[in-house]
């Protein structure tokens, strides 16, 4: 099975990159982005994979085509691609906040039919550590049980109906630079004291570590590290009681709100 991946920006860089990390061959993986510089940047990296500047080569050459382009235009290359046959292949698309349902009204301007899967990941798909999310018209599953399978391989996978892929939008891809935010500012604090950043920053990366470790190895819960470690009048105690868990909340409220908003406001 051959993959036509249109557009190389950082998700998509990340999803090639997970791609051959999981053992795609690079010879069955063709990209197309639109200046010169990105197709060199990506042959250079990749020595095997196939670089164009021509959609219908890709389409023509591929059977899976892979969209990893900005919503905004999303019309425009769909408009592209529906130029050409696209019998019996299937469209992956990892825009945010275009349903399959749209997709589906651009191809059929040109009377065009696609299988339509579509995927939200975060970048750490690269790494094969992702978290995605993924729906599709299950009759349609036998057909594409293989590119289901490529992806699966990216990390966690959650087979989702349409209606809550937003959420994974917003809590999983936005999410890791929400989480990074957290962690850069327990950074920064820590520094004060350290006056040492790279010490404050492996401080930083182990303590998250830490958690993580002890919650899959325990099965705990986050209640119960905080429990744990905060004895009665001891300096956890003193931490702890200045640090607002409802402020931390209404924060982060606002700011998975304000992410959903602006997905919904996509098109």
């Amino acid at each position: 099975m051959k993959f036509g991946i249109i557009g190389y920006g950082n998700l998509g860089k990340a999803l090639v990159r997970g791609m051959v990390h999981t053992g795609v061959n690079q010879e069955k993986i063709f990209v197309n982005a639109r200046t010169e510089k990105t197709r060199a940047t990506a042959k250079e990296e990749y020595g095997k994979i196939n670089i164009t500047d021509n959609k219908e080569e890709l389409v023509r050459m591929t059977d899976v085509i892979v969209l990893v382009v900005e919503p905004k235009n999303s019309a425009d290359v769909l408009n592209d691609i529906g130029k050409y046959s696209i019998d019996g292949k299937a469209i992956i698309s990892l825009m945010a906040g275009i349903t399959r349902d749209e997709i589906s009204q651009m191809l059929a301007k040109q009377g065009r039919t696609a299988r339509i899967v579509r995927v939200m990941p975060n970048i750490a798909i690269a790494n094969a550590n992702g978290i995605l999310g993924i729906t599709y018209d299950e009759a349609d599953y036998d057909e594409i049980q293989e590119v289901v399978q490529v992806f699966d391989r990216l990390g966690y996978m959650l087979k989702l109906d349409e209606t809550q892929l937003d959420y994974v939008t917003v809590t999983a891809a936005s999410g890791l630079a929400f989480a990074a935010s957290l962690m850069n500012a327990y950074q920064e604090a820590s520094n004060i004291l350290l006056c040492n950043n790279l010490q404050s920053r492996e401080i930083t990366l182990h303590i998250f570590e830490n958690v993580i470790d002890m919650m899959k190895s325990e099965n705990c819960s986050f209640e119960d590290i905080v429990k744990r470690i905060t004895t009665k009048g001891g300096t956890t105690e003193a931490g702890m009681n200045s640090l607002n868990q409802d402020m931390i909340m209404e924060t982060l409220k606002k700011c998975v709100q304000s992410s959903y908003d602006k997905v919904k406001r996509i098109k």
